[in-house]
């Protein structure tokens, strides 16, 4: 990226890498809003063009959600793993936190989160890998209680799960310690608790 005092010189653009650009991009939106950053800001901010941005990333979401992408695809065998013993929602929990906790925690995931957190357009706006883990989690569900993917009860533990994973992200986002999965393992225990009988 270029110094503050350099101006920019003929020939080919400088070299920028994805992580640099979202690094910018991520940075001004923490510190100045979402909304009040276009991304031809973001691009002056690295020393790139509009242009070198949409080679990296198809849209302004994708720089703040891409990296929040799990391996999703190993949702289904952690599910399949927990003890056939607990509850549904406690299998869920186990599932995810076991999935959170495997996964490497970058560094701006938490900025990445705090973005969202204070962004309304985003929160309403998942990307299609998410909706793929309501897909994995509701059709497990289907088979764990013999029915239909359009019955309502899959449908709304899958949803209501999602929600409160979401929910405790951008949570531990605005906190100053504790591990992503651990502020996951909570939310989820909430539920539990509500749902059990007293």
């Amino acid at each position: 990226m270029r110094g503050s005092g350099d101006s920019p010189g003929r020939g080919r653009p400088p070299k920028v890498t994805r992580e640099e650009l979202e690094q910018v991009a991520l940075t001004l939106w923490d510190e100045r809003g979402y909304d009040a950053v276009p991304l031809a800001e973001v691009a002056a901010a690295a020393g790139v063009t509009s242009r070198t941005v949409f080679r990296y990333f198809p849209s302004k979401s994708e720089i703040v959600w891409g990296g929040l992408v799990a391996d999703i695809g190993g949702m289904r065998d952690y599910l399949d793993a927990s003890p056939p013993q607990e509850s549904l929602l406690a299998r869920i929990r186990i599932a995810v936190t076991q999935l959170l906790a495997s996964a490497e925690n970058k560094p701006m995931d938490r900025l990445r989160l705090r973005v969202i957190s204070r962004t309304p357009e985003l929160q309403h706006s998942m990307p299609e890998p998410f909706r793929v883990w309501h897909t994995i989690v509701r059709d497990w569900l289907v088979e764990q209680l013999d029915a239909k993917p359009d019955d309502l009860a899959p449908q709304v533990i899958a949803s209501g799960t999602q929600a409160a994973i979401l929910r405790a992200l951008l949570w531990w986002s605005m906190q100053g310690s504790a591990e992503p999965h651990d502020a996951v393992d909570e939310a989820l225990r909430h539920l539990e608790d509500a749902a059990s009988p007293r």
